[in-house]
């Protein structure tokens, strides 16, 4: 669940400058309003200056310090993702046109689905332990996404990705979120993650018996 916690604390902290943002420019949008009504009352002619350099200066540079913030919580946030302890179990994802394959490192188990009118394809995983999860496309550019965890990240033909992450007990829906042709609507996916003695149980039965199905 960690990916959540970063997600939210991360989209919090933005929403809270963005308001913040929002109300500044609402009281400075009001206070030039008042300003000039208050000129035109006197019978005051309309400013004619050009430019204030002061302000307009201090206006760059809080925009500049807020850009800076941004970048590095963004990428503070984002490599906290990929900060992990060393995984007690390695996975390879395969995206292709137009269904997923779940390999097993180190063990002959492996789940590929029908995605088009068959069985999505289930991947299994002991709870509470780290897992490593390796990324790569046979064709074209899909993204591996699990709405549930707040989580996506692309995958690229000859590129792989990897993240690890630890979950409890549970099942979460994941699906292709980068349009990849025809069935791209299919490529559905399910993460269930079981306990270890449940789960080895599990990877030996599945290692006698490789190929689709959950």
């Amino acid at each position: 669940m960690h990916f959540r916690q970063v997600f939210a604390q991360t989209f919090g902290l933005e929403t809270t400058i963005a308001e913040v943002v929002f109300g500044l420019v609402l009281a400075a949008i009001a206070v030039a309003a008042i300003l000039s009504w208050v000129r035109g009352r006197r019978g005051r002619a309309a400013s004619r200056m050009a430019k204030h350099n002061p302000l307009e200066m201090g206006y760059v540079l809080a925009l500049t310090g807020m850009a800076i913030f941004l970048i590095t919580l963004s990428f503070s946030s984002n490599a906290d993702f990929f900060r992990h302890s060393p995984p007690a179990l390695r996975v390879r994802v395969t995206a292709f046109q137009w269904c997923w394959k779940f390999k097993y490192i180190g063990s002959p188990a492996a789940v590929e689905g029908q995605c088009q009118g068959g069985p999505d394809p289930t991947l299994v995983l002991p709870s509470g332990e780290p897992v490593q999860v390796n990324l790569t496309s046979q064709d074209v550019i899909h993204s591996f996404w699990i709405p549930g965890l707040k989580f996506k990240l692309d995958i690229y033909p000859g590129h792989p990705n990897s993240f690890t992450f630890t979950l409890h007990n549970g099942r979460w829906r994941g699906r292709c979120a980068e349009f990849c042709g025809l069935y791209h609507t299919d490529m559905r996916f399910t993460i269930e993650a079981i306990p270890r003695a449940q789960f080895s149980r599990w990877l030996s039965s599945r290692a006698h018996t490789p190929g689709t199905g959950p």
